[in-house]
């Protein structure tokens, strides 16, 4: 008998364009306006901000961009079962153990239309609960708990995860029909 381990990770990041491209203009707005009018003491616009407040903001600004860089969403798969963790929403792993589901599947998604966007998501009694990263990943791993609730991980690897799941599959370790 050949045993294998199931042994899958996949971290994936925030990717939105336009909160990317928003935050970075503004951060170059506000550096430009504290280089004139700090550093070369030429006012910023014809009713200049005070010099503090232009720090404040930007401050604000390069905070939330370390913020949407520290966005990412870490999925672990073993023998056990699922682990995954929506850093930094998320203060610990959580897990959901293979005997917890009454079936797990690869599915397409429209996180905008079915779950209101991206990040942890709420969405209706037929769709449950969603994580994920960006509206390029498209596919996510649907898990269905025994007691009904529903839970979509987004992922940018369905083949993979595809894979792992016909060998769960093969050993029973989910209740289907439960």
């Amino acid at each position: 008998m050949i045993v294998t381990t199931i042994n899958f990770s996949e971290t994936q990041r925030f990717q939105t364009w336009w909160a990317w491209s928003g935050v970075g203009a503004l951060n170059i707005l506000f550096i430009y306006a504290i280089v004139q009018q700090i550093i070369l003491g030429e006012p910023f616009g014809e009713k200049p901000a005070p010099d503090f407040v232009l720090i404040l903001v930007e401050l604000f600004l390069l905070a939330l961009f370390i913020f949407l860089v520290s966005i990412r969403l870490k999925t672990r798969i073993t023998e056990a079962g699922i682990y995954y963790r929506f850093y930094p929403f998320q203060f610990s792993e959580r897990s959901v153990e293979w005997y917890e589901l009454s079936d797990a599947y690869m599915r397409e998604y429209n996180s905008f239309h079915e779950y209101g966007g991206w990040g942890i998501r709420v969405g209706s009694a037929k769709t449950g609960r969603a994580i994920n990263t960006s509206a390029s990943c498209n596919k996510g791993l649907q898990l269905r708990y025994t007691d009904g609730r529903l839970l979509l991980i987004g992922t940018k690897r369905p083949e993979d995860i595809q894979a792992i799941l016909d060998k769960i599959m093969a050993t029973g370790k989910i209740n289907r029909g439960v």
